[in-house]
């Protein structure tokens, strides 16, 4: 799985996400700026790029074709990402978004159901009631087109996930908070963001991993 993160400048949420995954050892990964110029180093705040050595680099459309799988911080990057390459949509997520995505699939047992779909094909989609997202779910197929069958997993289950609820702002005159699906930038809202921002791509990245963990996994 080659995965492209994407944030502004590439020095601290697109960066962090990247060294979090690269240290997983499950994709190769690679970071861009919408906004990014060449060669910039990493924030020094942001808690995930402590010891990391980090060059920023501009959003390009080959990096977004080089992708399997494209992670914005927040829905405002995406624009960028299909006005480069349109028909990126279907492998464009934010962050969080894919982070939700990935752990419905956990829930709903999807990779187990399509190695179970490979070892007994007959009568799959009638072993399910109707509306089991299991019924739907392809093959897994053979290692080289596993990263293609992942995120199409992932499109298809923006129509099966619950979206989340953006939180209420407490008082009228409080700011209105960060979208559910997007990572803040603590180069626009503040210093204080720098310890959310990395908490929230963490747990993002976690459900991916497990995720791009099972599905790497030997089908024998």
């Amino acid at each position: 799985m080659r995965v492209l993160y994407v944030c502004t400048a590439n020095i601290c949420r697109s960066p962090s996400a990247e060294a979090l995954l690269s240290a997983a050892g499950v994709a190769q990964v690679q970071s861009a700026g919408t906004a990014a110029v060449h060669g910039a180093p990493c924030c020094t705040l942001a808690p995930l790029l402590a010891g990391v050595e980090h060059q920023s680099q501009p959003l390009t459309s080959e990096l977004v074709q080089w992708a399997d799988l494209v992670l914005t911080a927040a829905r405002e990057h995406q624009s960028t990402v299909l006005s480069l390459d349109p028909d990126a949509r279907a492998k464009t997520f934010t962050i969080r978004q894919a982070g939700r995505l990935a752990q419905w699939l956990q829930d709903e047992r999807i990779v187990e159901a399509a190695r179970e779909r490979v070892a007994a094909p007959q009568g799959w989609t009638e072993r399910f009631e109707q509306g089991d997202p299991r019924q739907y779910v392809m093959p897994l197929p053979s290692e080289p087109e596993r990263p293609a069958w992942l995120v199409a997993e992932l499109d298809a289950a923006r129509g099966f996930a619950p979206a989340p609820q953006p939180p209420e702002r407490r008082r009228r005159r409080d700011p209105e908070p960060p979208h559910p699906d997007d990572v803040p930038d603590p180069h626009v809202l503040g210093a204080g963001w720098h310890g959310p921002a990395a908490e929230q791509i963490t747990a993002a990245t976690s459900p991916l991993v497990t995720v791009l963990r099972a599905v790497g996994r030997s089908t024998s």
